[in-house]
């Protein structure tokens, strides 16, 4: 190891923007700390398929997605360090990474409670791991909010299989039971997909069947692939998993295995950056039509610095009134909304653009970008410019 440069083998696999992002937080790694030698065959490990030049490899450490114990049994043998990025199951002796599934699910369900939502729902991949911990996640966090979430099983009678692709690739023929699920399901409904492919399909069979997104069913999936994600029609909201983040952390962890200082077993749960907003779940969903209309018109003026006697104008009702109806069906104010729809744009414009603040300032509904800074600053205790470096120092550092 002194002498020559540590060869790593990162079976993880191009296919996905998931494990695409765990390979680029492992490249920042090396970049930063190493060089290695990197092997990185374009095709994962999928369905306990062990490569056959693996027997013969003397390299010094491993990072992949393991799927299956034999699998796992497999790259124990190679004699060297392994890191796992999968996390389907616990194998002893192996370290673990994977996105907390806990996380995730509150991300998306807050997103749909703050928007209104009382009707909730999930659909998965049942017998995958990690759509079932996101479905037990989603289930707990809504329950402790009193809340119900319908979960779509298959009634085809045949057991999904266990390794992703193929059971993404089950999920296509689902179209008409998914459909005829959530014709039984009370309307506007908040559907939380466990990953993109799956809001992908969910959002196929509505379209498909007349079912309206977002106005009777709203969808957030999980991933941000930003390809698939605009491929969909609507193009899908979706939760930002913190995968560079992973990757980084496994090859820091995997480095110090190689230098012969032990490493923690795991799994180490890495949290989700946010939720990127699109059309899927762009919906205001309150049967109040008053209230609708009020939110409606927050939404799509948020940037034109509207205040509270706007929204009055608007839907023709006082101010009084207003206010007891937002009270009643969101616990908030009408300007208290206003705020929140103001700083959710701010800082999703800090997190995903390089826009001066005056130009973020003018879309935001700010008349300056000083006015701007100070209420952000009362909120988040924080300057914009200092939340932007943290975002982008927090990608690099770790």
């Amino acid at each position: 190891m002194k002498n020559r440069l540590p060869q790593v083998a990162l079976l993880i696999g191009f296919s996905r923007n998931y494990r695409r992002g765990i390979l680029h937080g492992i490249a920042s790694y090396v970049r930063a700390h190493g060089p290695w030698s990197c092997f990185t065959p374009e095709q994962g490990l999928y369905g306990g398929v062990v490569p056959g030049w693996l027997g013969g490899w003397n390299g010094d450490g491993i990072i992949a997605c393991i799927d299956s114990p034999r699998t796992a049994k497999a790259l124990l043998r190679s004699n060297c360090p392994v890191i796992d990025v999968l996390h389907s199951a616990r194998f002893a002796g192996i370290p673990s990474f994977d996105t907390d599934a806990g996380a995730v699910a509150k991300l998306a369900a807050d997103n749909f409670l703050k928007a209104g939502f009382r009707h909730f729902a999930f659909c998965g991949f049942p017998g995958i791991p990690f759509s079932d911990r996101r479905e037990a996640a989603y289930v707990n966090y809504l329950a402790a909010h009193r809340r119900e979430v319908r979960v779509f099983t298959s009634r085809t009678g045949r057991t999904l299989p266990f390794d992703i692709p193929a059971a993404e690739r089950h999920g296509i023929g689902r179209a008409s039971a998914i459909v005829a699920w959530l014709q039984k399901l009370p309307r506007p409904l908040a559907l939380f997909a466990c990953n993109d492919i799956c809001g992908q399909q969910v959002l196929n069979a509505c379209r498909r069947h007349g079912i309206k997104v977002p106005e009777e069913v709203a969808v957030i999936g999980v991933d941000n692939d930003e390809v698939l994600c605009r491929l969909c029609d609507p193009p899908l909201s979706s939760v930002v998993p913190d995968t560079e983040r992973l990757g980084f952390e496994a090859a820091a962890l995997l480095d110090r295995m190689m230098k012969g200082r032990g490493g923690r077993v795991g799994p180490v749960k890495v949290p989700p950056l946010r939720v990127v907003e699109r059309a899927s779940s762009d919906g205001v969903p309150l049967e109040d039509p008053i209230t609708a209309a009020a939110l409606r018109y927050i939404r799509d003026h948020v940037g034109d610095g509207i205040a509270v006697k706007d929204v009055q104008s608007h839907v023709r009702r006082s101010r009084t009134d207003l206010e007891q109806r937002f009270r009643k069906h969101l616990n908030a104010s009408v300007s208290a909304e206003i705020w929140r729809r103001r700083m959710d744009r701010v800082l999703s414009l800090l997190q995903q653009t390089d826009l001066p603040l005056s130009k973020i300032a003018a879309q935001s509904g700010f008349a300056t970008d000083s006015h701007l800074c100070r209420s952000f600053k009362a909120r988040f205790q924080k300057t914009p410019s200092a939340y932007r470096l943290s975002c982008k120092n927090r990608q690099r550092d770790w």
